[in-house]
């Protein structure tokens, strides 16, 4: 699967396909004048499991592959631990239309939050390499 993100919809439609995903790496690094961020996930890819049930009573596992999202101009970003208690419930990816451009956050399954202020939206989704059940 590739995407390539330019508008608001891209995202929302990336943060339900990455629903349950984790995050491997993060990358954060200049250039231009700017910042580009780039995520290595694993992903469940729902749409690749074969049909039917497993043998001896358990079910077939859902194939999970690795991926890469990139993001350009990324004007400043922060970082924060959040305490609420329930990081685990909220949404990988989200982000908001704001004056002047975009409010990106990605937070991690163990509370990390990071927020990303961006002029446009500038980036691609790709899944890398072949699923593994």
């Amino acid at each position: 699967m590739q995407r390539t993100i330019t508008v608001l919809g891209d995202i929302k439609d990336l943060s339900e396909l990455l629903q349950g995903a984790s995050l491997d790496q993060v990358k954060l690094s200049p250039g231009g004048g700017r910042l580009r961020l780039e995520l290595e996930l694993t992903r469940a890819c729902p749409e690749l499991q074969p049909a039917g049930r497993g043998g001896f009573g358990f079910g077939r596992q859902v194939p999970q592959v690795k991926s890469r999202l990139a993001l350009g101009q990324i004007r400043e970003a922060s970082v924060q631990r959040l305490d609420d208690g329930s990081p685990g419930r909220l949404s990988l990816l989200a982000c908001d239309a704001v004056s002047g451009g975009y409010v990106l956050s990605v937070t991690s399954h163990d509370g990390l939050k990071l927020a990303l202020t961006l002029d446009q939206l500038d980036g691609d989704f790709r899944d890398v390499g072949k699923p593994l059940v």
